[in-house]
């Protein structure tokens, strides 16, 4: 008779976000205090962590009692979860371990052995590579997770055909929006979230990664090479960081244009989406003149990205693919 598999904790690795205004302070904290984040010894990184999540927390709470009071990227987590168990059912059970804020990997960690776990699967929600993403959770997982226990790790996903598909099918839906009228004018620029120049430097693969998505999405969606651009958002200043930003190329050519932006390096709504794009793009592209500004949602728990996670978890573990059901 063939033996059972182990119980397997699949750990779905996010950054996080605030549940609350109450929880601004302690995410930023959380966040500053990662060293992949600040690259300076613990005796400095700590206490300036914390200075740098007092002074910016009234302006990120600002910004966050604008989408709702909270990020929903925990909430809509918590769905990918459930519709992961479900695809792989026993004996599997998925588990939230967010980087920054609640629930932790420590906590998800202390749930999963409770449940009995016998092994467990790190999955990034994040599909490109970045040491202060991606590195920085899968080294928290390893830290976490018992080294008696086997540990398989998921690095990256940039050009998985099923992700694709969802990434694919979430741009379409926007461009099935624009206007008959403002088509010949459209313009998809996909954006995605910057990384300081000194990473990439570094030999940090995530641009190479996006790029690889990007041009992949942009070829299954059948846009010309003049119908797209890729930008990236949310850069802190002074350092430099990857370009062009995002907000300032809306600014430089939507005039006239029907706008469609494409969070290409997202799968959940959170700040980045709601805030940076929703609010901030969208003014950019309304105050030069745009003549329609539609936004493509993420992948969520579409179904195709749901098949990519589940193929992705098996693969891990040297599983062959599960049959269609």
């Amino acid at each position: 008779m063939k033996q059972p598999h182990r119980r397997t904790a699949v750990f779905l690795m996010n950054l996080g976000g605030p549940r609350s205004l109450a929880e601004v302070r302690p995410f930023l904290f959380d966040l500053f205090a990662d060293k992949q984040i600040l690259q300076v010894p613990a005796l400095i990184r700590i206490p300036l962590a914390a200075l740098i999540a007092a002074l910016r927390a009234p302006s990120s709470r600002s910004k966050y009692a604008l989408i709702g009071n909270r990020s929903p990227l925990v909430q809509e987590t918590e769905a990918q979860a459930r519709a992961l168990d479900t695809k792989l059912g026993e004996p599997f059970k998925c588990f939230l371990a967010m980087r920054c804020g609640q629930p932790d990997t420590k906590h998800a960690v202390a749930e999963a052995l409770a449940w009995g776990a016998e092994q467990a699967v790190g999955l990034p929600l994040y599909p490109q590579f970045a040491r202060a993403t991606t590195m920085s959770s899968l080294e928290e997982l390893r830290d976490r997770w018992p080294a008696s226990l086997p540990l398989r790790e998921i690095r990256s996903y940039p050009t998985d055909p099923l992700f694709l598909d969802a990434a694919a099918a979430c741009l379409d839906e926007a461009l099935a929006q624009v206007r008959p009228e403002t088509r010949p004018q459209r313009l998809v620029i996909f954006s995605a979230h910057g990384l300081p120049m000194r990473d990439v430097r570094a030999g940090d693969p995530y641009e190479s990664e996006v790029k690889a998505t990007v041009e992949a999405v942009a070829r299954r969606c059948q846009l010309g090479a003049d119908e797209w651009r890729l930008t990236y958002q949310s850069r802190v200043r002074p350092r430099e960081w990857l370009g062009p930003d995002t907000v300032e190329t809306v600014r430089k050519l939507a005039k006239g244009r029907a706008l469609v932006l494409v969070p290409i390096a997202f799968v959940s709504e959170h700040l980045e989406t709601l805030y940076d794009l929703d609010i901030l793009a969208r003014q950019a592209a309304e105050q030069v003149g745009a003549s329609q500004v539609v936004r493509a949602r993420t992948p969520g728990t579409r179904p195709e990205f749901m098949l990519a996670l589940e193929r992705l978890v098996h693969e891990a573990l040297g599983e062959p693919e599960p049959a269609p059901r």
